[in-house]
């Protein structure tokens, strides 16, 4: 590595470190404070509320490894220019190109690690800040079960598998309540096809009961919509709903074929799925648009205005993800094109700007 290599690599390294442990800190205080009167409403212990806050560090990690980069990468060409420290090494046939190099480099080295990561740390991480959060703050028994059947949920009316639970609808599918005799004797079980929260009720189109008399003899025979009512809100089964953060590439993909061949929609799933090979490219999307507007034109522009328009390149990026995910959580759009488009429309934006006169 040559003495220009090292020096950038060091520069951007403490830098990036250093915005960081800023981000980190402003992230994990807000959450505190938004989180704060339901802390207090449900006297959580400050072990409970520090568990919290540590098992969802992992996730809040991942989220802000982009910005730090951008940031990073602003501050470190941005400070070079402003000592003319690259007009410098330009003077000295130095390119662009060169002095960006080991900034490209250690982006590749972050989306690697960051695509590792939340394989591998934030799912278990996630899953129990989520447990901390239900359990032992809001002291909420853990009433769900997530297996290859389905859902299995501890239910006022009996046990419940559920085969597939859409919380933005408030719809169940795939629906099956066993109702026990006080000596855990089946005695009846309902199968409903679908059930939609309407109007503050679940609205069933369809069931059928099973019963079963002293000799073994199953008795099978339709229900009215009247005849069955949950006594559940969708708000108790969303917790037994796990977030894609809380699933890796390999769980999640498994969760998508066993709800395709069950007939249920994956679409918010698969964009999901994109997603977790997307965004760990986002490092490297940041670095190759903020290397030229932190470097171009050094002598012209001050410090502080080209870190205002990385900002909104990078504040941009995101409004652009989210319209594109909302689109394809909707079916508006393809899954891959939602979670790419945002990608590579910044990385076309900075192969522009990269490859254009200074």
């Amino acid at each position: 590595m040559s003495v220009v290599a090292r020096y950038v690599l060091s520069e951007f390294l403490r830098l990036f470190a250093l915005c960081m442990l800023g981000f980190l800190l402003i992230y994990v205080l807000v959450d505190l404070f938004d989180r704060l009167d339901g802390f207090l409403k449900y006297h959580a212990s400050v072990g409970a509320v520090i568990r919290y806050l540590l098992f969802k560090i992992p996730l809040i990690v991942t989220q802000l490894v982009p910005i730090a980069t951008l940031g990073a990468v602003l501050f470190t060409l941005g400070t070079m220019a402003r000592h003319s420290e690259l007009t410098a090494m330009r003077a000295s046939g130095i390119s662009t190109l060169q002095i960006a190099t080991p900034l490209f480099v250690t982006a590749v080295v972050l989306s690697i690690a960051i695509l590792a990561w939340n394989e591998t740390i934030v799912p278990y991480a996630t899953e129990r800040s989520r447990y901390v959060e239900i359990v032992e703050i809001r002291n909420k028994p853990l009433k769900a079960l997530l297996s290859e059947d389905g859902i299995w949920f501890h239910g006022k009316s009996g046990i419940y598998n559920i085969e597939h639970f859409d919380a933005r609808t408030g719809t169940v599918v795939g629906l099956t309540v066993y109702e026990f005799t006080p000596g855990f004797v089946l005695q009846r079980l309902v199968e409903v096809p679908t059930a939609q929260w309407r109007d503050d009720h679940w609205v069933i189109t369809s069931a059928i009961e099973r019963t079963f008399d002293d000799t073994g003899n199953v008795i099978t025979r339709p229900l009215k919509p009247s005849e069955l009512v949950l006594p559940e809100k969708p708000q108790e089964f969303q917790i037994m709903e796990k977030d894609p953060e809380e699933l890796s590439f390999r769980r999640l993909r498994h969760h998508i074929r066993e709800l395709s061949r069950k007939g249920i929609d994956t679409t918010e799933s698969r964009v999901d799925l994109h997603l977790k090979l997307a965004l760990p490219l986002v490092p490297l999307v940041m670095v190759l648009v903020g290397v030229p507007l932190a470097a171009r034109n050094p002598r012209r522009r001050p410090l502080a205005t080209s870190v205002a328009i990385g900002l909104v390149v990078g504040f941009s990026y995101w409004v652009l993800l989210a319209l594109t995910i909302s689109l394809g959580h909707g079916g508006a759009i393809p899954p891959a094109i939602a979670a790419w488009t945002a990608n590579g429309v910044f990385g076309v934006l900075g192969a522009f700007l990269f490859l254009g006169p200074e």
